[in-house]
């Protein structure tokens, strides 16, 4: 089962994890991102969903000015020949629930390497 917004931060509240919320648009850019957020200070990130040959999901998060190389990210992970890539926006649709990543909660079929 996954989490609605609201449910989300009624959880957050629950595990006594101290946030502010900032509601903006969905944005499909780091520059798009800077535009609501940039003002509020600290590092502005991005989420990759990737996929590799066998269909295996990731979800990549880096500052907004990595580089991602997907070949070394693919090796680092062991994935093989394959390699990964960026997975289309309908997977995100249909894994997630959702365009745009907040919702990552939503699923335990995607693996977490922080």
């Amino acid at each position: 089962m996954g989490y609605t917004k609201d449910q989300l931060l009624v959880r957050l509240q629950e595990l006594k994890i101290d946030f502010t919320c900032y509601d903006h648009p969905v944005v499909l850019t780091v520059e798009e991102q800077a535009k609501y957020v940039g003002h509020l200070g600290g590092a502005l990130s991005k989420n990759l969903l990737l996929k590799d040959k066998k269909q295996q999901l990731y979800v990549v998060s880096a500052l907004a000015d990595t580089k991602v190389d997907l070949k070394v990210l693919s090796q680092r992970l062991g994935v093989g020949k394959g390699g990964i890539r960026m997975a289309p926006e309908e997977t995100s649709l249909q894994v997630l629930q959702v365009n745009h990543l907040y919702a990552v909660l939503k699923t335990s079929t995607i693996y977490f390497w922080i």
